[in-house]
């Protein structure tokens, strides 16, 4: 596959908003016809691909105006939740890692207080075990 379709093909897959098995099995049948076409009819830039197939825009809107509309539904919302997960995740490492840095920098704080005044400060009480 030339450069001229590899671009095409990868524009097109830009274009999906939500890329699932059947997606990726039509953009599969599409990059080896669009291969065939490249070869036979030794393509040089891509407006002889959007001649022939039409734009990548174009292309997405009709599979999608052919696709069943709860199928796409469900992987958006599916697409949404990982989203959301993931945003969540990153949340919490950064407030953990906030929390963490608070506490060392507090403790850091009594090293130094505890080398510039030579005092003596028993960390066991702010770790002490309760029994």
């Amino acid at each position: 596959m030339n450069k001229i379709c590899k671009e095409y093909i990868s524009e097109v897959k830009l274009m999906f908003p939500v890329m699932g098995r059947k997606e990726k099995g039509y953009i599969r049948k599409l990059a080896l016809d669009v291969e065939e076409f490249c070869e036979e009819a030794e393509v040089k830039t891509q407006e002889e691909l959007c001649d022939n197939y039409g734009k990548p825009q174009e292309i997405v809107s009709n599979y999608f105006s052919s696709a069943d509309t709860e199928y796409i539904a469900k992987h958006i919302n599916i697409t949404r939740y990982v989203k959301r997960c993931v945003v969540g995740l990153l949340v919490m490492a950064v407030v953990t890692a906030s929390v963490y840095s608070v506490f060392a920098y507090a403790f850091h704080g009594l090293e130094e207080a505890n080398d510039i005044y030579g005092l003596t400060i028993d960390y066991h009480l702010f770790f002490e075990e309760k029994e």
